[in-house]
């Protein structure tokens, strides 16, 4: 609020004429309100502006990537690409022998040296050791003992299964059963006894009556057709056999028999009427006196040999097919197949002694011979711990000869480059002292084996060795080419990322390929993890490709570039000197 003074009069002064109260200027008041408003307004603007500003600057900015150079670019390009596969083995004697002694004895005299070549048959040594041929001695006699044993064995059971088997009844011949008696087990059962007939249905035999008038017309193997009235068909049969008996019919003739035989379809059975038609050499017909009955070929009465209980019935029915040999019936006595039992145990126990005994001899004569010992093999002396005078122990080795002429490398090969391996390919081989050898893979395995978590095939590979550098024990690494690929494209394995799609099976290869536009196969790159995002550069898509062949540092790419692409390597960063510091995205 404005203060108002009123002034004070001067005593001698006239008294002036009265003046009314003064006022502040309006216009100059409102001036000084209005830019109090402005600057007020100014601030607030401002506080505002810098906030949002802060907001954006610390919350929605991009970031950039600090201490980062440039992008680091590739070129796709045409190209070639080898994969080799790689490993190691130990190279041995593809042959080799060991001579041990088993008993102890006195090295008479030593033929050859270490380091000496032989050849199968030559003499070795002699030693002298009178404990193992008295081994060997004791040996045959045990080897008698035991056979004479087993001859008593035998005789015993031969007598026991003859008894035993007049009480099993087997099927003659294969055939069909009829007639089956009715048996089961407990009945007692007498020598003679019927219980079945075995039929041969395969082939039917049909017996005709003929005149005598057609005698020198019909012949043994000749043709004929059958007739079956009772299903309406006709069959070729032959004429098996003529026999010249005088059967008088009704009439008072008198006709000879002719027997014919045919196959059976199946369909057809004994005892159905049948006619034969036959035919003269003018091929007059010729007809029998009268229908006859067709009957099975063969046909076997089958019964018991001996007295005694059923103790078992095997498939003893009517019409059932049996093969010959086939046991239908047992009679016994729980006794008799108690001693079988017994005397077969007995029998087994003795077999295995007997064998015993013979490999006792075999190897004891085997072990004789080591103390005058030739050469099992052409090859090589490599160990001899034999002097002359030497008293040697038992179990000692005496020699030992190898032929380094081929040699054996036990590889393994993974499960990812079994399919680029095979019989008969050649390998490269090197060992440590720089020589280089040409193996070929003699084997390989068809099934794997597991170590420690990886599946391998074990294989074999043949090295001839003519000039024997290549010893026994020797570390040797091989490399073969599994696949190649020319006129392919070809980019730095680091290039290609990886990247599981949502319910794929396998992961997917992608690249960041540098183009202006978006090319037809760009995916989404939200699509990636996070990480991989945060990697893409701003001028760059997301590319999926399929990747081949590969070797250390380049990649086959099968499709998804073309000759000449950008592709993405790394960005690397810049170290404390300002010069680039540089990093790699591992494939895979």
């Amino acid at each position: 609020m404005t203060e108002q003074h009123t002034p004070v009069m001067e005593p001698s002064a006239a008294p002036a004429a009265p003046q009314p109260p003064q006022k502040a200027p309006e216009k100059k008041k409102k001036k000084k309100k209005v830019a109090k408003n402005v600057v007020v307004a100014i601030i607030v603007v401002a506080l505002i502006a810098a906030a949002a500003w802060a907001i954006w600057y610390f919350v929605f900015r991009e970031k950039p990537k600090e201490g980062l150079g440039e992008p680091i670019y590739d070129t796709a390009m045409m190209g070639s690409i080898v994969s080799n596969v790689s490993g190691y083995g130990t190279a041995n004697a593809k042959d080799s022998a060991t001579i041990t002694l088993s008993q102890g004895g006195v090295v008479d005299q030593v033929f050859v040296t270490q380091g000496q070549p032989v050849v199968k048959g030559d003499p070795l040594y002699v030693i002298t050791s009178a404990a193992a041929e008295e081994a060997l001695a004791a040996a045959k006699e045990a080897l008698v003992n035991q056979q004479e044993t087993m001859d008593k064995l035998n005789e015993e059971m031969t007598n026991l299964q003859k008894s035993r088997g007049d009480l099993t009844i087997s099927a003659p011949h294969a055939g069909k059963l009829t007639e089956v008696a009715e048996i089961k087990v407990g009945d007692p059962m007498t020598s003679g006894t019927k219980i079945a007939q075995i039929v041969d249905d395969t082939k039917l035999k049909l017996s005709l009556y003929y005149s005598y008038a057609y005698e020198n017309d019909i012949s043994v193997g000749q043709s004929a057709q059958i007739s079956i009235p009772a299903t309406m068909t006709t069959r070729n049969a032959t004429v098996e056999k003529i026999n010249k008996v005088e059967h008088i019919t009704k009439e008072g003739g008198v006709t000879f028999e002719v027997v014919f035989v045919m196959d059976n379809p199946g369909t057809l059975t004994a005892g159905m009427s049948a006619s034969a038609e036959l035919t003269d050499a003018s091929g007059a017909p010729i007809y029998p006196y009268e229908n006859g009955e067709l009957a099975y070929y063969q046909t076997t009465t089958i019964a018991t040999k001996a007295q005694g209980p059923v103790e078992q019935v095997i498939d003893l029915l009517n019409y059932a097919n049996v093969t010959a040999g086939q046991v239908l019936l047992v009679q016994g006595t729980n006794d008799v197949d108690e001693l079988i039992r017994s005397k077969q145990e007995q029998i087994d126990t003795a077999k295995k002694s007997y064998d015993d005994a013979v490999k006792k001899v075999e190897d004891e004569q085997k072990n004789l011979e080591n103390f005058s010992a030739v050469a099992p093999i052409t090859g090589t002396v490599v160990t001899l711990s034999l002097t002359e005078g030497q008293e040697v122990a038992s179990g000692a080795t005496a020699i030992v000869i190898a032929d380094n002429s081929v040699m054996t490398v036990n590889i393994s090969v993974d499960d990812r480059n079994r399919q680029y391996i095979e019989t008969g390919m050649e390998l490269m081989l090197n060992d440590w002292n720089g020589n280089s050898y040409m193996g070929i893979v003699d084997s390989i395995a068809v099934i794997g084996e597991n170590q420690n978590g990886v599946t391998v095939y074990p294989g074999t590979v043949r090295v001839e060795n003519p000039n024997g550098t290549l010893m026994g024990g020797y570390p040797l690494d091989y490399q073969f080419t599994a696949a190649q690929s020319q006129d392919c494209i070809v980019i730095p394995i680091q290039d290609v990322r990886y990247y599981s799609p949502e319910g794929a099976e396998e992961p997917q290869a992608v690249v960041f390929i540098q183009t202006a536009e978006a090319p037809e196969n760009a995916i989404d790159k939200t699509l990636l993890p996070a990480d991989m995002q945060a990697e893409i550069p701003k001028d760059c898509y997301v590319i999926p490709v399929e990747t081949g062949l590969s070797d250390e540092t380049m990649v086959e790419i099968k499709s998804g570039l073309n000759d000449g692409d950008k592709v993405y390597n790394n960005t690397p960063k810049e170290n404390y000197y300002g010069r680039k510091a540089s990093t790699s995205t591992k494939a895979g």
